[in-house]
């Protein structure tokens, strides 16, 4: 894909002074720690594997994780209790979580579209050639008029035979000749580009209900800073597309340009790689195996686990997972590409996602885009190593966004590492990212402190200004029977309670029917 982009990341000292790297060169020993029996104070450390205890840590010192004996995926942690002397270590890869396997029936719809700026018909051949065997459709993503006069024949039968679509760049000449040509084409999704600030009012001037094309941060190639809008599709506010409608009005929907691994977008290192790392770990087959160091075989693997992480997320709420290939990297890459962008197709269909067009699944994306999501998002292994405090693989995530904030938590962090406030951008423009604020920022509030009590929760807050906030809390959620119209789960990984703080000190509650403490047994 043509958006590769990198984004802030997030370093953190290892034990003395040790800096979090990436890629090639030498990397610092991972953790391994002896804890006695007690309470022990670290620096910031991540782990994967326990020996001995048990154990709980925090990083906070406020809200407690139980870990089991073995490999687990990996947490942060500042603070450990063992109940007997243990080891807690960072030296496996760390296992897949099984709340990251799909274990009931999804709501994922699976999206498979083609850009064709430029055009290979041997290409487009391909890769209709492995969704048909599939039986997922795909959106051919017309920019150039001479796609249609040349391929109008082609196109009709693709539609035909498989419920192929076309959707088009804003231009009179393109919707004209396409509407003259193929007789079942109506507007439905503007094709917006990177590198320009998007026409989202054009695409509604011509009829279309949504647009393509966020590529959420690719700065590095084409100057466009997508950094802040929320992950896969939301109802866009169209007076500032990159932020959600603050009514939740869903007169346009925004797509983004594919689905990329939430994780490791986040916290690969693009400083150290060389390259937009972030863009790298993505369902593009060009990305996997010519950025991120995957051969075809580790890249099919890879995407299998991309999808099931996906149709994961979407067994408890209903989400989008996008897939975008272009016909001339297909014809360049060839069998290589093939063999990573059969196995997103078959994966999709395997774990039981609904394959459909953008003109198919605009009136469904509708209709749940303006409800808030949480996607719990595992380290995937494979490709260029990516180090986390040290160790060779980073935590987990959970990416959170409703018509007011976005966020990302960090495995084991009751706050989010970063808030991106909507309100502060009532303007979009393609080179200018959305205002973020982290935890090192004086207006980003603070935990003082975490009770139960009565089956409630209670969290203590100090804010400088007006927030809304979140805190993630890293268990399964269904043990936890947390309630509230401010309650999301993030599937069996965890879930995020948002709440807006007044200025000055506050106290939230939830009630949690399943609590005890502030104490839990943390998802593996």
């Amino acid at each position: 894909m043509r958006s590769k982009s990198d984004t802030r990341y997030l370093y953190l000292a290892l034990l003395a002074s040790v800096s979090a790297c990436s890629g090639g060169g030498s990397s610092p020993a991972p953790p391994r720690e002896q804890y006695p029996t007690g309470t022990t104070e670290v620096s910031l450390t991540t782990a994967d594997r326990v020996s001995g205890g048990p154990c709980s840590v925090s990083v906070d010192g406020l809200v407690w994780y139980t870990l089991s004996d073995g490999t687990l995926p990996a947490i942060d942690f500042e603070h450990v209790s063992c109940k007997a002397s243990a080891t807690i270590a960072a030296d496996t890869a760390p296992p897949l979580p099984s709340w990251a396997r799909p274990k009931a029936p999804t709501q994922a719809i699976f999206i498979a579209t083609s850009l064709q700026e430029t055009y290979s018909l041997i290409g487009m051949q391909a890769i209709q050639r492995l969704a048909s065997a599939a039986q997922i459709p795909v959106t051919w993503m017309v920019g150039n008029p001479q796609f249609i006069g040349q391929n109008g024949p082609y196109y009709n039968t693709l539609h035909a035979q498989n419920g192929d679509d076309v959707e088009l760049e804003e231009s009179s000449s393109l919707y004209s000749l396409a509407q003259a040509t193929l007789p079942w084409f109506s507007p439905a999704v503007s094709v917006e580009g990177v590198g320009y600030k998007r026409n989202v009012r054009g695409g509604l001037a011509f009829g279309d209900g949504g647009f393509w094309g966020i590529t959420w941060n690719s700065h590095g190639t084409d100057n466009t800073f997508d950094l802040g809008a929320p992950w896969g599709t939301y109802c866009a506010d169209i007076s500032s597309y990159k932020r959600p409608s603050p009514t939740g009005d869903c007169s346009l929907a925004a797509f983004e340009w594919t689905a990329r691994d939430l994780t490791r977008a986040y916290l690969a290192n693009t400083n150290a790689q060389g390259y937009s790392a972030e863009a790298a770990f993505s369902t593009d087959p060009d990305d996997l195996l010519v950025r991120a160091g995957f051969d075809p075989a580790s890249g099919a693997a890879y995407v299998r686990s991309l999808v099931d992480a996906y149709a994961a997320a979407g067994v408890s709420q209903p989400l989008v997972m996008m897939s975008q290939q272009e016909s001339h990297d297909e014809e360049i890459y060839g069998t290589a590409d093939d063999v990573v962008l059969g196995a997103l197709y078959q994966e999709a269909v395997a774990d039981g996602m609904k394959p459909m067009t953008l003109r198919t699944a605009l009136p469904l994306v509708k209709s749940f885009s303006a409800n808030p999501r949480a996607v719990a998002f595992p380290f995937i292994a494979g490709g260029q190593t990516t180090y986390y405090n040290g160790a060779p693989f980073t935590p987990a995530t959970i990416d959170y966004h409703d018509n007011v904030a976005g966020m990302t938590f960090i495995s084991g962090h009751t706050l989010p590492s970063r808030l991106f406030p909507y309100a502060d951008d009532p303007v979009s423009t393609f080179n200018h990212s959305l205002v973020e604020i982290d935890p090192t920022s004086p207006s980003f509030p603070q935990l003082t402190g975490v009770a139960f009590a009565a089956g409630k929760l209670t969290f203590s807050f100090v804010a400088s200004a007006a927030t809304h906030i979140g805190v993630a809390l890293w268990t399964d959620p269904a043990a936890l029977l947390l309630s509230g119209a401010n309650v999301v789960p993030a599937g069996h990984a965890g879930a995020v309670v948002t709440f807006d703080l007044p200025q000055g000190k506050s106290t939230q509650t939830v009630i949690c029917g399943g609590c005890t403490s502030t104490t839990y047994p943390y998802s593996t």
